[in-house]
Formats: structure tokens, sequence, C-alpha cells
């Protein structure tokens, strides 16, 4: 087979408000577990969503343990021929391509010093290790990650919120490997319940499992992120719930020949979050305006060759912001999904998988997470192994 470039792993980038790093010297250094064979690697750094410039003093790339320590030795990596640069405010680059064997099923990392600027450009992925150490240990063999003080911002958050937050991965996009096996991607295009990924690793494991080497799950989903509209401008952490379905679709997924399947996931917070603190009440949608805007995102898909699998919208009456009318159109949306499937490859119905049958605007609790909204890792493996992965044949 003819060698291409595949991503083995990538991120949907917004603004990490509270959670962002502190300019300080420090490596940055992300683990991650290849999915297929490669024999060159590139990728992408991104400071898109930042208030600052970021300056790079040094890229390595090296094969490892799970625990992000070298086997065998690291390889340098530059942009443009340079191996330290300024990644300017707002600015997305790749880097050059290396010379790097990889194998399925290995282990990877990739280390970047930031020797100046704040990184508030990012994603809270749970898919991926991310070790941070002061100071250029870029070439260093083995590392301890320092925690920081912040992370008890994000401790708080959890509690204060209900959900779960994984650590903060910043700066990286996204990873391509060049394989010559025929891989390709499956791209997640959703929210937290996405996001934070207790249904995704569970699918992810079963994808590796079924079809080892042949496909990647990549998770580019945001939290509180909607179909139609940005992030609510009065919502105190702009820019943390990114910019609308419709507007990353290109920079997410379009952008990314070697995406063949999209699992889209949106629609839960374009019905919940109109009439709270993170958007204003005119915001809400009806059920056939979000679905003529899941029909446009298909056809757009369909017109760069990709499939589209579309998830409908769990029941979210326990949940603190549900109200009726919400729940109501919620449930016409569902069905206007089942009635004009033919215009999708195929739609999932994981909403009766969860539902419960006493409260038929509700998912079951103990599926759910403590603010009544989320999966639970129950939840989650129920949502995950109800997906049918003949699909992907």
């Amino acid at each position: 087979m003819s060698e291409k470039w595949v991503q083995v792993w990538g991120q949907a980038h917004a603004a990490l408000s509270f959670f962002y790093y502190p300019s300080c010297p420090r490596t940055y250094r992300m683990v991650a577990k290849s999915f297929f064979s490669g024999k060159g690697i590139r990728f992408e750094l991104s400071n898109e969503c930042a208030k600052n410039d970021v300056y790079i003093g040094a890229l390595t790339v090296a094969n490892c343990d799970e625990n992000g320590n070298f086997i065998g030795d690291c390889r340098t990596v530059t942009v443009n021929g340079k191996t330290s640069f300024c990644l300017r405010k707002g600015e997305v680059v790749r880097t050059d391509a290396v010379d790097f064997a990889v194998e399925t099923d290995g282990y990877f990392c990739i280390s970047a010093y930031v020797e100046k600027g704040a990184l508030r450009s990012g994603n809270l992925i749970d898919n991926v290790n991310l070790i941070t150490v002061k100071g250029d240990v870029t070439k260093q063999k083995n590392v301890t990650n320092q925690p920081r003080k912040r992370d008890a911002v994000r401790e708080v958050a959890s509690k204060v919120l209900r959900m779960y937050f994984h650590k903060p991965i910043p700066l990286f996009q996204s990873v391509e490997l060049l394989n010559d096996t025929g891989a390709s991607a499956i791209t997640v295009f959703g929210d937290s319940i996405s996001q934070q990924g207790y249904w995704t690793n569970a699918f992810t494991e079963r994808i590796r499992e079924e079809y080892k080497g042949r496909y990647s799950v990549i998770n580019k989903s945001i939290m509180g992120n909607r179909i139609r509209f940005d992030f609510g401008k009065r919502f105190i952490c702009k820019g943390l719930f990114g910019i609308s379905g419709l507007n990353r679709l290109q920079r997410d997924v379009l952008n990314y020949p070697d995406t063949e399947y999209v699992v889209f996931a949106l629609g839960t917070n374009d019905f919940l979050q109109p009439g709270t603190i993170a958007v204003s009440k005119e915001d809400f949608p009806t059920a056939k305006e979000a679905l003529d805007a899941v029909v446009g995102i298909g056809e757009k898909l369909k017109e760069n060759g990709k499939k589209l699998i579309v998830f409908n919208v769990l029941n979210f009456g326990e949940c603190v912001d549900s109200r009726p009318h919400k729940e109501r159109e919620v449930q016409k949306f569902n069905r206007l999904l089942e009635e004009n499937k033919d215009k999708f490859y195929a739609v999932y119905d994981q909403a009766s998988l969860c539902v419960n049958p006493e409260k038929p605007n509700c998912s079951k609790k103990e599926y759910l997470g403590k603010d009544y909204l989320h999966p639970n890792p129950e939840g989650g493996r129920i949502v995950a192994d109800g997906i049918d992965l003949d699909l992907f044949r």
C-alpha cells in the first residue's frame, strides 16, 4: 500500500481558562499509545486560543514505556528547520517530518521545552499521559512528573460542578504517523460527555481489539460545545466551551484527509444550556433547527468522502438545568434523527440504552455521575458496548 500521513492522536483546542499553565521554563512530555505502525512522525502545536506568544526552546520524540521513560534514542524535532522558535498568539504550526519507527501498540512520547509564555490553548482529554517538569529535560531518558499547585483548582471545579475534569493537555494539537498499512482515523466530534472519556476510552479498547492496526480513535470533543453557536459571551470562563461544531468542522475534521468516519455526539448543550449562566434563553433551538445543522454537517463530510455516525441525545431530565420544554425538544430531536437516518451513514440510539423506563425523559441514575448528566464508567461502558463495530468493517 502507498504511504500516507494518518493521525494517531489529536484533540480539539479551546481556551483552557482557569485550567491554564502559567509561564514557567518547563518541559511538557506527552505519552501516547500508538494504534498502528509508522515509519515517520510529525505533529502540530497550537497557540490558537492564547492571549500571548509562546517560546519553544526544544522538541524531541522517542519511543518509551507507558511511564514516558525512553526506550532507545530520542530524536530532535524542528519547525522549518529550527530547533527553537516563537509560536505566535493564535498560531498553529506543523513540525518537519522525522524518520521515526513506531510499532502497533507501542508507546511514544513528545517532549516540548517551553522557555516562556503561558499555555492557554488545549483541552482536558483523558487518553494520554502528560508529564511536566521544570527546566529543559527534553533529552532526559527518565523523568518524574512534578505536581503543580493549580491542580487544586481542577479538584475544586470537579467538586463544585460534580463532573470529572482530567489534567489539561496544552499546546499539542495532532500527531501523525507515516503509515503504509492502510490505517485511517475515526474522529469523535462531541462535547464533555465524549471528552471525559468514559464511553470514548471504552470504545477505543473495542476498536483496538477488533481492528488491530487498522484504525485510530481521535477524540476531538470540547466540554460545553454546541452545534450552532460559539461559547456564550456572558460566560465567566469565556472560550472554555469552544467555537461551535459548525465553525470547527474544518479545523478538527476536514483538514485531515485520513479521517474515514466521524462519530457526531453534539446536541446536549444546544438544548440544556439556554437560560443558564452559560448562555441566554434566546439561544434555545427547535429540534428542526438542530437537525438541519447536523444534516448540513453530514453533507459536507460526505462531499469529502467521510461517513457520519450520529449519536442521539441522552435524556437529561434528572439534571439541575433540565426543564420540561428542554426535555420535550430533545425527544423531538431524537425522533427526527430516526426519521431522517437515511441522510447519514448511521444513527446510534444511545438514549434508549440508558433511559429510565419509569421516567422516559431521564436516564437511569446508576448510569450517571453526580451531576446526573454525564455517564459514569458503567454508563460509558453501556454506550460503548452498544455500538455495532460492523459499521467500521
